[in-house]
């Protein structure tokens, strides 16, 4: 059997079989939340052993009130949880799922008080919250971002209210369970104040969208920042939202792209939403939770849905309301590239789609830049985040005799292709099942030649693709 055909059959059983329906959001009506309070700006994550999305904090208004209540929406409803020990009150703080630890981690935030800032730390074990002590913490701050880093294990945060320089608007800092630590990238994006930020799962990295700067003239940014655990990388795409200043944004495991709704451009509403795949943003839809600013967005792997509760805006700004809202997306096909290549001795090679892996057709992904005589060994995998239990990925080949390069896949088949003219198309058939849709592909090329600096090969980028409609 073809190795293609052979990781086919491999997927069936490992598929989530997804609604074919537009993108969607509903309110969920009757109100499953009898006596949670009308709020924004505070913390949501989800946790597999709480089992599902775990809310804590806030702003209330009318009377205004900072918040310290910890609830949990499971998919249906609304439960106030009541663990032993409870951070104090806080708003404008942001919470991560640390899923190598199997905690939710939050920081700092307006706290106790209204107006106060702190830069405390804390944890959610699913159960309990705990305070833990880092040798080294940010200063304090609140309108920050935040996401977990899962391939490289640590809670990444970026800006600051404001986003002044001065007050740390630019600033990288990384979490990995004991202390923080600031980084020291070679690209510094600007000072920013509540960018969205979300984890890509599917290409491994943190993205990070638009965000506010106040420093006259005061900019509201519309840039899209990648964080590989070293760099912020700007990317260039053709689309972008209208805003990305104290929107939310989710990564959607199901489908492998990126949700953002909402946000203001020039005093207007956006009541819209956006996905983005690693290649550009669309705009999927309009409509939606009226409350578009600070709300709570979290995604829910145990439903296949991105839940939206509370927040601000019209039709008078700083309002809020108490309404849930559930978004689910269209099952379509995508597949960009993610990672870096090596060199072999014509240079590095690249990776990229031709053709989107639709069901029923052939799965296009084309090499470029192999030299003229050499052999391409194509990995396919189902996953990118770990080689085998505890052995992460990118994983350094140097370690088995190949230095320089690095692994971006699990290797679940291969199949061997001849480039010509330093270049081949390889053909990976997807069949026409249903159940594969949302089932997630990882592609890279070791191409073999002995001329390249390391002796042996050098190494393509990798693509992430969903298999859809």
């Amino acid at each position: 059997m073809h190795p293609s055909n052979l990781l086919s059959t491999t997927c069936v059983g490992l598929a989530l079989t997804l609604s074919l329906a537009a993108q969607t959001w509903t309110i969920q009506n009757p109100p499953p939340y009898p006596t949670i309070l009308a709020r924004r700006a505070g913390g949501i994550a989800f946790h597999p052993i709480a089992g599902g999305a775990v809310l804590y904090g806030g702003l209330q208004s009318g009377p205004t009130l900072t918040m310290n209540d910890t609830w949990l929406w499971d998919g249906a409803a609304w439960t106030q949880l009541t663990p032993a020990t409870t951070p104090p009150p806080r708003w404008g703080h942001k919470m991560v799922y640390d899923s190598r630890r199997a905690r939710i981690v939050t920081f700092g935030g307006r706290s106790p008080t209204t107006t106060a800032t702190a830069n405390d730390t804390w944890e959610f074990d699913g159960t309990n919250w705990q305070q833990v002590f880092p040798t080294t913490s940010p200063t304090a701050r609140a309108f920050y971002s935040m996401a977990f880093d899962e391939r490289r294990g640590k809670t990444v945060i970026y800006g600051v209210q404001g986003g002044s320089v001065a007050t740390g608007g630019n600033q990288t800092w990384l979490y990995d369970g004991t202390t923080w630590a600031q980084a020291a990238p070679a690209t510094v994006p600007p000072g920013l104040e509540s960018p969205a930020m979300a984890y890509d799962k599917g290409r491994g990295v943190v993205v990070m969208f638009g965000g506010f700067n106040g420093s006259a003239p005061a900019t509201d940014y519309r840039t899209t920042y990648e964080w590989d655990g070293v760099n912020w990388t700007l990317k260039t795409t053709v689309n972008a939202p209208l805003t990305g200043y104290r929107t939310g944004m989710v990564y959607d495991e199901a489908r492998g792209r990126l949700v953002l709704y909402g946000g203001y451009a020039s005093a207007i509403a956006q009541q819209k939403t956006w996905e983005y795949d690693g290649n550009d943003w669309t705009q999927v839809g309009t409509g939606g939770p009226g409350k578009i600013t600070e709300g709570y967005m979290a995604y829910l792997p145990t439903t296949g849905t991105t839940v939206y509760f509370a927040g601000s805006g019209p039709p008078i700004a700083g309002t809020v309301n108490n309404e849930t809202w559930v978004y689910s997306g269209a099952s379509t096909a995508i597949a960009a590239p993610f990672g870096t290549g090596c060199a072999t001795s014509a240079g590095v090679p690249t990776l990229a789609p031709t053709a989107l892996p639709v069901l029923g057709t052939n799965y296009l992904l084309t090499c470029n830049g192999a030299p003229a005589v050499s052999i391409g060994v194509v990995a396919h995998g189902l996953d990118n985040l770990e080689l085998s239990p505890g052995i992460y990925l990118p994983f350094d080949l140097g370690l088995v005799g190949i230095p320089g390069c690095g692994l971006e896949v699990r290797v679940d088949a291969t199949a061997v292709e001849l480039p010509a003219g330093g270049t081949f198309t390889h053909t990976f058939p997807v069949p026409n099942a249903i159940g594969l849709l949302g089932v997630a592909l990882f592609s890279q090329v070791m191409v073999l030649d002995n001329l390249a600096p390391n002796g042996f090969a050098g190494m393509t980028n990798a693509v992430h693709a969903v298999l859809g409609t």
